[in-house]
């Protein structure tokens, strides 16, 4: 059989330099790159808008809301009544936790001492 591979000489191929060329132009290249970065900039300003939208209504909600001063008196002596109440609620359970802290302190005194007392009896 005969060999049908070319006979080219191997050494020609070998010595050749090689480097990689771009399959895109340059200028395909940077319309990509200035397409990409203009559709980003769209998304950002779209975002933008968008926000600045959804937060502009709430602004113009809380300024629009008129109060009197009679509304906020009372809302101020609703708010003093729970301080009160709070602060007497908290010193309740703030007794009540120094009474028990001092119980347990007894209890456990009484308890050493009869362990004590019952090594003492072995």
């Amino acid at each position: 059989m005969a060999d049908l591979r070319s006979t080219r000489d191997a050494g020609s191929l070998t010595q050749r330099t090689y480097t990689l060329q771009p399959v895109r132009s340059r200028a395909v290249r940077a319309a990509l790159w200035t397409g990409v970065c203009a559709c980003s900039v769209a998304v950002g300003a779209a975002a933008m808008g968008w926000y600045a939208t959804q937060h502009a209504g709430l602004a113009a909600q809380c300024a629009s809301a008129p109060v009197s001063p009679d509304d906020m008196q009372a809302e101020l002596e609703r708010s003093r009544l729970a301080l009160a109440q709070e602060s007497t609620a908290r010193a309740a359970v703030q007794k009540a936790a120094d009474a028990s802290a001092a119980e347990v302190g007894l209890l456990r005194t009484e308890l050493l001492f009869l362990r004590d007392q019952s090594q003492k009896r072995r």
